[in-house]
């Protein structure tokens, strides 16, 4: 069995979509069959303001006495890392709660405090990171996106060490995202006994240019199947992708690479040749899931609809919904397209629909603001731009929605920018007995039409409860959905092609062209949605048992058991069950 060290910006809790997916993945049977010994590794306040309530015992920290258990050994080399480096660190246990079940998994929590670091090991860090990689720390080095992930590579080493001792020739540093990349580097020239994985969750400068440039939307994944398409955009990421193009870039170096989905293999190799010779592992994210019955998902869907009419004014037919963060990839302006074409159809028919899109680019707002914003303005059927309501990338969502509100006749969008769905997060017109997972349990269509989205998780996350899952055909989770589905695809799933038409061409388009091209493709989806969505109680147990037999074969542990459990046995050597996949980046 294996000792796995994952680094991540997510190792003390779950903040977003890296936290999603060690949730699943931890908790899988299938990884724990195959890794005895977990730590989460990543930087933060030492000591804490407050400690995470996940953290369930602190075994060390600077400047208190070790815990009971603690080595004297052990408590010696984390002090002597502390001299050496100017770094304060927390090592503890932490539970990971698994997604949808009462079960748990335990692993142990090191965090590392570098903001007082001292100058020397970095500089000595940076010299070595130029010298083998020709990483020019200089030009980075203002930005602390950068410069705390590199400073946080010799002490992390350090103290993997001491942590996993003999055990070494056993373990591997994973490097989830381009932030544990420094340590990663630093650990094929420092430790090379240690294996180390690159696990690609995106292609951070590929998304940068598709959310900054609305033209290269339609156009890139075409555009990367000719040689003078891809050229193009290996010139447009070098040239602007900064610090992140500069680390992943060079990822090619670890010993391993796993990547979310096959384009975000495809993508890699747009950032340096040598990606185009290394074996990448598709190690494709899972889902969690667990049966319902038919009254759960009913029951749900009856606390939705009251929710809407509190807020809408009347009890609309179907609950749509939309969890995303509030940037433009996720493209929720293609959600209201769909929805503006909906509109007459549901009319025509009686029907109507409220939309919730679940979006917040702020911090969390506590219970009075919500309280006060609810009572003054109507919030979150209606909005005020600043704080404490719409900001950062809200603002757009926001005005989106009160524009469409103003003339729609059958449907509703109500923007919720706020994390939480119950009655403290959102408001006393919510039942008291709401819980964010009526969201999933009880939505009719979730929406994730994303211009850009290496795998996709949320968008399918209704799956198992019978829910309608609108994606674009960009998703990376679209290539294993047509691998496990029977043909063809069930009626849960509605896949968009926006791509531009091949007569576009591989060069970017105008932003009128694209609201063009998505328009079109928005009204023949609404033709298609509105034939799909359930009519009778029938109609909802159908979808319900389809979308379960689908999504039961994408849960975490199977994607844990066919691909990622396979890969890791792969990366050390070992000969695994011939289920995995792997792919040769072009």
């Amino acid at each position: 069995m294996y000792t796995l060290v994952h680094v991540t910006h997510e190792a003390q809790e779950k903040m977003g979509g890296i936290g999603a997916v060690l949730e699943g993945l931890l908790t899988a049977r299938a990884y724990q069959a195959a890794v005895e010994r977990t730590i989460l590794l990543g930087c933060g306040q030492v000591p804490p303001e407050t400690l995470p309530a996940t953290v369930e015992e602190v075994l060390y920290q600077t400047g208190g006495p070790a815990g009971e258990g603690v080595a004297d050994g052990l408590a010696a080399a984390f002090r002597h890392i502390e001299a050496t480096y100017g770094v304060r660190l927390l090592h503890a246990r932490r539970r990971v709660p698994c997604p949808l079940r009462q079960r748990r998994s335990r692993v142990e929590l090191l965090l590392f405090d570098v903001s007082d670091a001292l100058p020397e090991p970095i500089n000595r860090t940076k010299a070595d990171l130029w010298a083998s990689y020709g990483l020019e720390s200089d030009r980075f080095e203002h930005d602390w996106g950068y410069e705390e992930w590199v400073r946080l590579a010799a002490p992390a080493l350090a103290a993997v060490e001491a942590l996993v001792g003999p055990a070494l020739a056993h373990a591997a540093l994973v490097s989830h995202e381009f932030m544990g990349l420094p340590t990663l580097l630093a650990a094929r020239l420092r430790v090379p006994d240690l294996r180390t994985i690159y696990w690609a969750h995106e292609v951070p400068p590929v998304r940068d240019l598709i959310e900054r440039e609305v033209g290269h939307r339609l156009v890139f994944d075409r555009a990367l199947e000719t040689e003078a398409g891809a050229a193009s955009y290996q010139a447009a990421l070098r040239q602007n992708g900064g610090y992140k193009h500069a680390l992943v870039s060079r990822a090619h170096h670890a010993s391993a690479i796993f990547a979310v989905s096959e384009r975000v293999a495809k993508e890699l190799a747009l950032l340096a040749d040598p990606f185009r010779r290394r074996p990448i592992e598709v190690a494709y994210n899972g889902l969690p899931v667990r049966p319902i019955t038919l009254e759960e998902r009913l029951r749900s869907r009856r606390r939705l609809i009251r929710y809407a009419k509190a807020l809408a004014g009347f009890a609309p037919d179907y609950v749509f919904t939309h969890v995303a963060r509030a940037v433009a990839s996720k493209a929720i302006e293609r959600d209201l397209a769909v929805l503006e074409h909906l509109d007459d159809r549901l009319a025509e028919r009686g029907k109507s629909a409220v939309l919730f899109v679940l979006a917040t680019d702020a911090g969390r707002r506590d219970p009075d603001t919500v309280r006060h914003m609810e009572t003054a303005y109507g919030w979150p059927m209606h909005h005020r731009e600043g704080w404490p309501d719409l900001a950062g990338g809200e603002t757009s969502i926001g005005r989106a929605a009160q524009a469409y509100n103003g003339w729609a006749r059958a449907t509703r969008v109500v923007l919720i920018n706020q994390f939480g769905f119950d009655r403290a997060s959102c408001g006393e017109r919510m039942s008291a007995d709401m819980r964010f997972l009526d969201l999933r349990q009880g939505s009719d269509v979730e929406f994730g039409q994303s211009a850009y989205e290496p795998f996709g998780i949320a968008p399918l996350e209704t799956l198992a409860f019978g829910g309608i899952c609108v994606l674009a055909c960009a998703c990376g989770c679209a290539d294993l959905l047509r691998r496990v589905a029977d043909e063809p695809l069930p009626e849960n799933i509605l896949l968009a092609d926006y791509s531009a038409p091949p007569e576009a061409g591989p060069a970017p388009i105008s932003e009128g062209e694209t609201r063009r091209i998505e328009h079109e493709v928005a009204a023949r989806l609404a033709a298609t949605l509105a034939d799909r969505l359930p009519t009778s109680q029938d109609d909802i147990e159908r979808l319900l048992e389809s979308g379960w037999a689908l999504a039961e074969r994408m849960s975490w542990q199977a994607m844990c058991r066919d691909y990622i459990a396979p890969a890791l046995a792969r990366s050390f050597g070992d000969r695994p069950p011939a289920r995995g996949k792997r792919t040769e980046s072009r």
